[in-house]
């Protein structure tokens, strides 16, 4: 199994991160984050390349008149996000409502009001699961974060959870799908391991695994997913000079 191959690496991915340098580490990171940000902010949308992302992130200022100004700001937000994450993840703090709230308000900025959880129900286009009635939302989150701290959960299936349950919640009007593979990055780092990016390549696969645990209430295909995508992560950064 995946998950085993995964674990069974973590030990040497600490090892090899001991033996890089702080410029090197980073080089890494900066390197990783530019394909997240893609990737994760291209995952409904098609309208920005790669390089284009790299060119935007060089200088947040520049401009693309043909192309959308809602995807710009998002790949910006992102960035914003993913750094905020970094740094809590490098003072080994465990995500919590506040946090959450926070990180939805930097993905969102200068989009929509966010950081407030849904007011109104939501019927998700094709989905086979429909999300819980906004008056729900406060009590499913609190439970979401008592679940997170039961010392029971924990490596892998603690990271598939956290994603998991934000997306069956679906706790705000938009963005879920962002903040849940950001939460899930979180999560993973805090566990040791390293942050992956599900690419719209795995759509299917991502889309099916997530209706096994929405529907059928098991997580295991999307923990044994993300250890697919996580093992391969760590042989190239442990197989990487």
């Amino acid at each position: 199994m995946s998950i085993k191959g995964a674990e069974a690496l973590l030990q040497a991915v600490a090892d090899k991160k001991k033996m890089l340098s702080e410029s090197e580490l980073k080089n890494r990171c900066t390197e990783f984050d530019k394909r997240y940000i893609y990737e994760s902010t291209s995952f409904e949308n098609g309208d920005f390349t790669y390089e284009d992302v790299v060119f935007l992130l060089e200088d947040h200022s520049r401009q693309f008149p043909d192309k959308s100004e809602t995807v710009r700001k998002a790949i910006i937000n992102n960035y914003h996000a993913i750094q905020r994450v970094h740094r809590m993840v490098n003072e080994h703090r465990q995500y919590d409502e506040n946090i959450v709230k926070d990180l939805h308000q930097i993905l969102v900025d200068g989009i929509i009001n966010g950081g407030v959880y849904r007011t109104r129900d939501l019927f998700i286009l094709g989905a086979k699961h429909v999300p819980p009635t906004y008056l729900k939302i406060f009590s499913k989150m609190d439970r979401y974060f008592a679940d997170l701290n039961d010392p029971e959960l924990k490596g892998l299936k603690k990271a598939a959870f956290a994603h998991l349950q934000i997306l069956k919640i679906y706790p705000f009007m938009d963005a879920n799908g962002r903040l849940a593979r950001l939460l899930l990055n979180y999560q993973l780092e805090l566990e040791g391991f390293l942050p992956i990016s599900i690419t719209k390549e795995m759509r299917d696969e991502y889309y099916r695994t997530i209706d096994e645990y929405k529907i059928n209430k098991k997580i295991e295909p999307f923990t044994e997913f993300i250890a697919e995508l996580e093992e391969k992560r760590m042989k190239e950064f442990l197989e990487r000079d």
